[in-house]
């Protein structure tokens, strides 16, 4: 249908951000902020060294949006004398990025921390400030979890990523079996899971933001809107405990900054107001993303939506670790290697 094929692109661009498993060579691209020598009011002269450069490393889409912040409105020059933005768009790119020591600061989810840590990558996790970005996308006006979709058809893209053990696990929560229980079937990634939807070839699917703001505004005004019909971070707290949650992604640091403890505190300090701002005025982020990052093909309204959609909370590691732990604990249950295998020691986990 023709409403599909215009998504195409828009979708395809939005999918880069979810994957969890690279399918081959891209080049990364880059949004450099030029910033000058001068020092804000608080530095005073017996003030820690500036760097002549910072690189802030981000996945393309909404988690984007405080790093490049940063960025475009020179917040950390008190730091470093420049600030350099640069997107990765799967997850070999970002291990290459990580592992050639080619970032400063790096918004990843939580588990592909856990994943380059035990794999001997020297990061600590400064924080985690996303806490949902997933949610079951529905034909049906009156399904609110999974219980309510038994026996209809179900997309979910990449199997083994997160967003599909997470699946798993709230299924058998509610005694539900994917294979027996739905017309169940994978995606090769998120943007074919949006299309079969789109189509109406499947009735739900698992999709992450921006996705699933994407394809709901898509149909809103069709003969067959689709719509957010559950939130994973509540899912999952009512399938657990009430002191679980979902800390999905945040920010590491590399050994250039972890040797220089007023850069990463500079960094914390601004990255948190960053989220503020984005909180505070969703709209201007959208516009941010639209006009500072044109490359990324991100048109404001659905980043807005999107921002909107996405549960954010700046949670230093240190306070975030017992839901981190928890968190891999119940990933590991269905798939250990999500994980790396283990759960990060103490060594992972950043403090002042």
């Amino acid at each position: 249908m023709p409403a599909c094929r215009k998504m195409l692109m828009t979708l395809a661009i939005l999918s880069m951000a979810l994957l969890v498993v690279g399918c081959g060579s891209s080049d990364v691209r880059t949004t450099t902020s030029e910033i000058g020598t001068a020092t804000s009011a608080g530095v005073t002269a017996t003030s820690a060294p500036t760097l002549s450069k910072l690189t802030l490393v981000a996945p393309p889409g909404p988690m984007a949006v405080p790093m490049a912040y940063l960025a475009v409105n020179d917040k950390l020059v008190e730091v470093a004398e420049e600030t350099e933005l640069v997107i990765w768009e799967n997850a070999d790119q970002l291990k290459a990025i990580v592992a050639g020591r080619q970032g400063d600061f790096v918004t990843m989810p939580s588990n592909n921390a856990a994943v380059f840590y035990n794999k001997g990558l020297e990061i600590k996790l400064l924080d985690i400030s996303v806490w949902n970005i997933t949610y079951l996308v529905t034909a049906d006006p009156q399904a609110t979890g999974f219980s309510d979709i038994k026996g209809q058809s179900l997309v979910v893209s990449l199997q083994g990523s997160v967003p599909d053990v997470m699946f798993r696990f709230l299924c058998a929560k509610e005694g539900l079996d994917p294979e027996k229980d739905f017309a169940f079937r994978y995606a090769t990634d998120p943007t074919q899971a949006a299309q079969l939807l789109l189509a109406g070839q499947v009735d739900n699917a698992v999709l992450s933001e921006a996705l699933a703001t994407a394809v709901v505004m898509q149909t809103k005004t069709g003969e067959r809107p689709l719509r957010k019909a559950l939130a994973f971070d509540a899912a999952w707290v009512g399938a657990t405990t009430p002191s679980d949650d979902t800390p999905i992604a945040g920010t590491v640091a590399t050994p250039r900054v972890l040797d220089a403890p007023w850069v990463v505190a500079t960094f914390q300090r601004e990255y948190q107001a960053a989220v503020d701002w984005m909180l505070e005025d969703p709209v201007a982020a959208g516009e941010l993303v639209e006009t500072e990052l044109p490359q990324l093909g991100l048109k404001a309204p659905i980043m807005t939506a999107s921002l909107e959609s996405i549960t954010w909370r700046f949670t230093p590691a240190d306070v975030a670790r017992p839901y981190l732990e928890r968190f891999y604990a119940n990933l590991a249950e269905f798939s250990p290697e999500v994980i790396g295998g283990r759960s990060p020691d103490d060594a992972f986990y950043y403090v002042p």
